[in-house]
């Protein structure tokens, strides 16, 4: 058997000296303790277990008033926030560690009088008029004349879409860019019935009644989808009909 194999492990409290007690019978002395420790004595006859942490000398005060100074096992505790030395003791962290070099800021020093003052009353900003100055519109229905005036700077009709058969080419090539219209330049899927025939009634050469049943036959053939509003018809654009060639 190998004569440094600990077996036992006692105090001795007068000068809180760990030793240990070998298998030859030979007790072996180590450093003295101090700071934090844990005191663990276990009987599994008597079904006691006794774990004391704490300071050594508070420990070493319990463990007299126990009666328990030749028994048990005592561990040395790191205390929080420090760091071990050679000796055995506990060295806080902050006197070990260097502080890092503070850096210097690039350029001149910062010079906050020469930043611009923009004083606003609270609850006084136009969000609208922000967002309009960004070159966003919030999205409002046109009306037929408003429709009508960007269609008269065409100088010819537009084209209806290629490989579809359409009873009404002419008007479907205008029903098509007046969707476009309406959706990029006033951000609507949809336009009501009557403002789609006061904007391209004449050029479709269709009266009222008639350009409407033909819109319902478009639905019917999956180019444009119906939107009931309250009391008025509208009609959106498919988006594969949309996007034909």
């Amino acid at each position: 058997m190998v004569d440094s194999l600990v077996c036992e492990v006692h105090l001795v409290p007068a000068q809180h000296v760990v030793w240990f007690m070998d298998c030859m019978g030979r007790k072996t002395v180590m450093a003295s303790i101090s700071g934090p420790v844990r005191y663990r004595f276990r009987d599994m006859d008597e079904d006691v277990e006794v774990l004391l942490e704490g300071d050594s000398e508070w420990v070493e005060r319990w463990r007299q008033e126990l009666g328990l100074e030749e028994v048990g096992w005592l561990q040395l505790l790191q205390a929080e926030g420090a760091e071990r030395t050679d000796a055995g003791t506990s060295a806080p962290g902050k006197e070990r560690r260097q502080a890092p070099k503070k850096k210097e800021l690039v350029g001149p020093p910062p010079d906050p009088s020469r930043l611009p003052e923009r004083l606003r009353t609270i609850g006084g900003v136009d969000l609208g008029e922000e967002i309009r100055k960004l070159g966003f519109f919030e999205p409002r229905s046109p009306s037929g004349e408003e429709l009508g005036d960007i269609l008269d700077d065409y100088d010819e009709a537009p084209k209806p879409p290629e490989g579809l058969t359409s009873s009404e080419p002419l008007a479907e090539g205008w029903l098509r860019e007046l969707f476009r219209i309406a959706v990029r330049r006033f951000g609507v899927m949809g336009l009501p019935a009557d403002v789609i025939f006061e904007a391209i009634g004449d050029r479709s050469d269709m009266e009222e009644g008639l350009l409407v049943s033909w819109l319902e036959a478009q639905h019917r053939l999956g180019r444009l989808v119906k939107i009931h509003g309250g009391e008025r018809l509208g009609y959106g654009p498919e988006p594969n009909w949309m996007d034909a060639p």
